[in-house]
């Protein structure tokens, strides 16, 4: 079993990888397997709305976009987490959604089926509901599964100030085991086993 991380913040080590780390740190202590994947430190141009996509299943912009898709398509769970600017998520992680969003959509939209997906939003003081949301859409587009939980709102601005956040911090773990649970039921579901109770 393995979950990705996805943090939207254009600043490393910031709030919102440290609170993504914190759910995937629960994760593998449940048996996953995890990695942290910071959008700043990838190439990712938005998307020009060409459509070539559609004919070809491939993008033309020539940036990281790939390298990012299979890291989904290898992985069982997806957390997407960003900071809210100015009541949403972060210019990177609308990019992110837009560019893996219409590769999913025009290789036949089975990629992500099944798989199971979180977010966690980190804000000063309003935005929270508006990132969460944004992200959870595109969660569903994309046909993955939203465990109980699937939605952390973590308080922080300076660097560091999440940690503060206790009830955030908290959520951020049961986000991370109940990703854990719901993979080990989904992958017993798919052999045709039955979910202890």
């Amino acid at each position: 079993m393995r979950v990705v991380g996805i943090s939207g913040s254009p600043r490393r080590g910031g709030n919102t990888d440290t609170i993504v780390w914190e759910a995937l740190s629960a994760a593998e202590k449940a048996g996953v397997e995890v990695e942290l994947i910071s959008l700043a430190d990838y190439q990712l141009q938005p998307c020009n709305g060409c459509q070539t996509c559609f004919d070809t299943g491939s993008c033309v912009i020539e940036d990281d976009v790939e390298k990012l898709y299979q890291k989904i398509v290898n992985a069982d769970g997806l957390i997407l987490g960003s900071p809210s600017y100015f009541q949403g998520i972060t210019a990177q992680m609308k990019i992110f959604i837009d560019r893996i969003g219409y590769l999913n959509l025009a290789r036949g939209r089975k990629d992500f089926v099944g798989k199971v997906g979180g977010t966690i939003a980190v804000a000063r003081r309003s935005g929270f509901v508006a990132s969460c949301s944004q992200m959870i859409m595109f969660l569903t587009a994309v046909r993955m599964i939203i465990p109980s939980g699937g939605r952390v709102f973590a308080v922080g601005r300076e660097r560091g100030e999440v940690t503060k956040d206790e009830e955030g911090m908290n959520t951020a773990r049961y986000l991370g085991e109940m990703m854990a649970k719901t993979i080990a039921a989904t992958e017993i579901l798919r052999k045709g086993g039955r979910v202890p109770q």
